[in-house]
Order: structure tokens, then sequence, then C-alpha cells
């Protein structure tokens, strides 16, 4: 019997206007009710996931959501922060430095700030293309350089054209590659974690806090930031807009976010 459901949010939870259907809604306020734990797991800081948690009612004792790739785990009720797994100051650095022989921008986040880090004396007009990503986790871009840093952050986020990115991607020397978690979450984001930290991560730790066997727990994602999340779970589901990659490891697949593939799911897995 499935007692705990993780989803994403973009291209899964919400439509491609990041709305989430009435259908989605009812369904999963069904699933809730009968004593089902959902708990949203995303690359959104907490900023970005708390309007579709005020929708569905998800502010009761003991609910939880999984940001920042799993970096962090909130209780919703008190947004007391029960785990997170920050970054080290050297190893942004270091891969703010890897960031200079490359386009795409270099971003740093926490669960408070969304900052561009720029070189001193820089003049930087943000694009608008930021700042509507900005919007979309209702967090604004601050422009910091490296040496105003004074904070923990849980990633780092690579944010450019989708060539651009390819090219950065393939640069990576194997050594960093190695010593954290990196994820292409969307053609035009990269992001950086400490290693080991994902969604899967997040997951396991969360389900072993509420004494959920890997049996009782089932995952539905749609992109390459969720394929330790699908591993993790057991019962892993990918919408039909997912990536190949994540297909590839899918337990069952559904209909796609526009076909509200994540109301699909739940019906069949969990209601019945």
């Amino acid at each position: 019997m499935i007692k705990l459901v993780a989803i994403d949010i973009d291209g899964t939870l919400v439509n491609e206007e990041k709305i989430m259907s009435e259908k989605v809604k009812a369904t999963l306020q069904k699933a809730m009710k009968q004593g089902t734990k959902i708990v949203l797991c995303t690359g959104r800081p907490i900023t970005g996931i708390l309007p579709y948690v005020e929708e569905l009612g998800m502010e009761k004792e003991e609910d939880f959501v999984i940001s920042q790739n799993g970096a962090v785990i909130t209780r919703t009720d008190t947004r007391e922060i029960i785990e997170e797994w920050p970054m080290e100051l050297a190893g942004i650095k270091e891969w703010y430095k890897l960031s200079k022989k490359f386009k795409p921008l270099f971003l740093v986040m926490n669960e408070e700030d969304f900052n561009l880090i720029v070189e001193p004396e820089e003049d930087v007009e943000l694009e608008p293309a930021l700042i509507a990503e900005g919007k979309i986790i209702s967090m604004a871009v601050d422009v910091k350089t490296f040496e105003q840093l004074n904070s923990r952050y849980v990633k780092a986020v690579f944010f450019g054209e989708p060539n651009d990115l390819d090219e950065l991607e393939a640069g990576i020397p194997e050594a960093m590659r190695e010593n954290y978690s990196v994820v292409r979450s969307q053609v035009y984001l990269l992001e950086i974690a400490a290693k080991g930290i994902d969604k899967g991560t997040a997951l396991k730790q969360l389900a072993q806090d509420l004494g959920f066997e890997r049996e009782e727990v089932m995952a539905i994602g749609d992109g390459n930031n969720d394929y330790e999340m699908i591993e993790a779970a057991g019962l892993g589901v990918v919408m039909a807009n997912g990536t190949e990659r994540l297909k590839s490891i899918a337990d069952e697949l559904t209909l796609s976010n526009i076909e509200d593939g994540v109301a699909h799911a739940i019906e069949k897995f969990v209601l019945n």
C-alpha cells in the first residue's frame, strides 16, 4: 500500500502555464483525506512551492516539502527546516572560477536569496529571462560579487542558452563532476549541489524519519533531476512528457502534465 507520494512540480504537478488543474488538485486532496502523505519534491526554493502548498491545504502537522533538488526538507506548518545540506563556500568558489570560461550566468541560492555573481565594478543589467525565472519561484534576483557572499548556500546554478550549457557541461573536469551532484534540471539550467545530495537522498531520509518502507513510497516526475527520486521510490512513475533517460528506469508511465498525468497515477495506484 502506498503511504507517501513524492511529486515534482514543473512538468509534473503543473501544466505549461505553471497551473495545477482542478482535477489534479481534487485527486490529491482525496488522497490526503484517506491518509496518504503528499510531498512536493522540486528544484524550486520554498518560496516557489508555498502557493501550491496553500492551494492543496498541505499545512498540517507533519506535512513536508523537499526543495532545492533535495538540499532542504521543510515542515510546512511551522516553516521549520528539518534537514539541510549546504555547499561549502570553497566549492562554490571552484565553480565560480569555472564559470568565467563559459557564457552561462553563475548564480547561488538558498531559501532566502537568489544571487547572480559578478565581477567587482561590473555593470550588469538582468536579462528578462532571468527576471522571469525569479518570478516563477517568487524570488527576486540580487546581484553580488563573490566577496559579498556571507551566507550558507545550498546550490549553484548556471543559467543560459541550451547550446552554451551543452558546452559548459562538456567542459566540467571529471574531478569536479565526481565531487558534486551535477544535474541538468531544465534545458536552460544546470544545477550543482554537495556530493550525494539529490531528490532521492532527501526522499529516503524523509521516508525513514516518518517510518515508511521503500515499498510504501511512490514518486512521480518528468526531468533528469527526478532520476534519483524515481530510483529511491518503491514505485517510480514517469510522465509521458518525461525525458527518455527517466523513462528508462520507470516502473510505470502516466499521462503528460497537460493531461492530468498526476491525477491519473494517483487514481490508479493510490485511490484504487
